[in-house]
């Protein structure tokens, strides 16, 4: 098994693609914690993975916008696994709005979960990842690439995460720490639901934005996952700085 033993930290971990992620590096025998703000739905995630994978499965509740959540989040991982290999940042928002009519404090939240948190998990997980020359995936959007009306906020996020992944890439290569990035399209996910509307709304809006994919749908979690664990494993080992695109072929057009 590539990951037997080794440890995994999944921000926003208890739903989609990170929920999908976890479960893939647990079947590869790591060792998992995954780190989300939402108690209840975590503590019902941990329970139904330990029904298989035992103590190997963690849920700890951390809002990653808080810099003091997050360094107790990294004490729980060492203490309870003893170091850390690969850190996921997975965490995001979105809240739709164009910018003339968007208030601040949404602004604010978009770009305090899905940059600053990321940031602040590098940070803060970097010493552990040293000790181990470990692996950072982060996970963005095609929306880094191309622009669209009406979410200016997370457009804004994604093209910093995208530099976040370079800068620490170049800053992080002295101690073997490895950065890079997965870049999904439209992904079937709880956030994802939510941006789409509901009833007939959603039905319509998803098959649209299918049709707009040359391969004719939209991804399911378990599309990102492999990609995930590709990143954070040897295979991937001279590779730093980096994306790879999962957008069903949307940015070829």
């Amino acid at each position: 098994m590539r990951f037997q033993n080794r440890t995994i930290l999944v921000t926003g971990g208890t739903s989609g693609i990170g929920l999908a992620a976890a479960r893939a590096f647990l079947a590869e025998e790591a060792n998992v914690v995954m780190a989300a703000s939402g108690r209840i739905r975590g503590e019902r995630a941990e329970s139904l993975l330990r029904e298989e994978y035992g103590e190997r499965v963690r849920f700890f509740p951390c809002d990653v916008r808080k810099e003091e959540e997050i360094c107790k989040l990294m004490e729980f991982v060492e203490v309870t696994f003893g170091g850390l290999d690969t850190l996921c940042n997975n965490a995001g928002v979105s809240i739709r709005g164009r910018a003339e009519e968007m208030c601040v404090a949404d602004w604010d939240t978009v770009l305090e979960v899905n940059l600053r948190g990321a940031f602040l998990c590098a940070k803060y997980a970097l010493p552990l990842l040293r000790k181990s020359r470990g692996t950072i995936v982060n996970t963005i959007s095609e929306l880094g690439f191309v622009a669209t009306k009406g979410c200016i906020a997370y457009l804004c996020s994604t093209g910093g995460l995208l530099q976040l992944t370079r800068g620490l890439a170049l800053e992080f290569a002295e101690y073997g720490v490895r950065v890079n990035a997965v870049c999904p399209a439209g992904t079937d996910t709880p956030m994802f639901r939510a941006d789409m509307g509901s009833g007939e709304a959603y039905e319509k809006n998803v098959a649209a934005l299918a049709a707009s994919y040359p391969l004719g749908r939209i991804a399911v979690p378990e599309d990102i996952a492999p990609t995930v664990l590709f990143l954070a494993g040897e295979d991937s080992e001279f590779m730093t700085g980096q994306y790879i695109l999962l957008d069903g072929g949307f940015t070829l057009q």
